[in-house]
């Protein structure tokens, strides 16, 4: 997420938030680990890239969620999450398309990406692709 317009009293109360909801996971475990030791610029461009995926399914958002594009567009979002942050399992990857529109800010986030729309667009067409 691009939590530029985040302060830093409201960051750390976004990571205290996932860390309760989240905390005795596993793909929280693994996103400490592959976090850790990572500086704020390293971690700020791992955003920044998550952000462009955003943008890039922005840019087809006025296709079915079903279509071949707009389902490479939520391969390669679950493949980049795994790289980056934690194995995006289909199970992970479907509330995660949940939470894009179901929290405001996510939304705002997302649609701040790919212009208006767009996290529902992403919702839509991981709920396709989790439904393989």
């Amino acid at each position: 997420m691009d939590f530029s317009a985040f302060d830093k009293t409201e960051l750390e109360s976004l990571a205290n938030e996932a860390k309760r909801k989240w905390g005795g996971t596993a793909a929280f475990a693994e996103y400490e680990k592959k976090t850790k030791g990572k500086n704020d610029m390293e971690k700020q461009n791992m955003a920044k890239a998550l952000m462009q995926r955003f943008a890039e399914m922005g840019k087809i958002k006025n296709l079915a969620p079903e279509c071949a594009e707009a389902q490479a567009a939520v391969e390669a979002l679950r493949r980049f999450i795994s790289e980056n942050f934690y194995n995006c399992t289909p199970e992970i990857l479907e509330g995660l398309g949940q939470m894009y529109t179901a929290d405001e800010r996510f939304t705002e986030s997302i649609d701040a990406a790919g212009g208006k729309g767009t996290a529902d667009f992403v919702s839509r067409a991981i709920a396709v692709y989790c439904k393989k």
